[in-house]
């Protein structure tokens, strides 16, 4: 049997998956909590094999909550069941330790399957998170083999990298603010991100 822990506060959206895991003699449900607080205290206790997360919780949200109890807890196997599904929430997630993550659109047996997945060391994800993520790895705009990157571009992405303001990387290069907003214009369009995490992301790991 996979004991499986469920931290949401939409009653209809837990009681629709409690629901499920109860017709099935694979899975047990060991609790529900509605918030993150409570779920940092009782997690620990019950100790279940799996945990589905909402990332939208009151006070302390799912992230932060994964991210607390996966110190304490290493074994579990947490997985996102959400609606977001931005760049940045998908990374902040399995950066703090999240090993699936499904939209909430999913089907009762896509959440089902999924959660035997991660128990047998999968990494369940919804097919346009997974398509996200890949994106990510992918070679930018090339030409010839090689990124269309100026020098100056591939000065300001290594800052940007370092986790450095505006501000700051126009200080560096000893330019205008201005001139490195444009840089960066420039840079996101030969991406084609549309922010600062994505640009990053795909610089780190090109």
């Amino acid at each position: 049997m996979i004991s499986v822990g469920l931290i949401e506060d939409t009653d209809n959206y837990s009681t629709a998956v409690a629901s499920l895991l109860q017709l099935s003699d694979e899975v047990q449900l060991a609790g529900i909590w509605k918030d993150a607080e409570s779920a940092l205290v009782g997690v620990p206790e019950l100790l279940p094999d799996v945990v589905l997360t909402d990332i939208q919780l009151p006070g302390i949200n799912g992230i932060e909550c994964i991210r607390k109890l996966k110190m304490d807890c290493p074994n579990i196997q947490f997985m996102i069941l959400t609606v977001f599904e931005e760049d940045e929430k998908i990374f902040e997630a399995l950066n703090a330790g999240a090993t699936g993550y499904l939209l909430k659109s999913a089907s009762p047996e896509v959440i089902f399957n999924s959660i035997k997945e991660i128990h047998n060391g999968g990494s369940p994800m919804s097919p346009g998170i997974a398509r996200r993520i890949i994106r990510h790895f992918q070679p930018s705009v090339v030409k010839d083999g090689q990124q269309i990157f100026t020098v100056r571009e591939k000065q300001v992405l290594d800052l940007m990298a370092e986790g450095k303001l505006v501000k700051e990387i126009a200080a560096n290069l000893n330019v205008t603010i201005h001139a490195i907003k444009k840089h960066i214009k420039n840079i996101y369009v030969k991406m084609h991100v549309q922010n600062k995490v994505e640009a990053v992301m795909k610089w780190k790991f090109r």
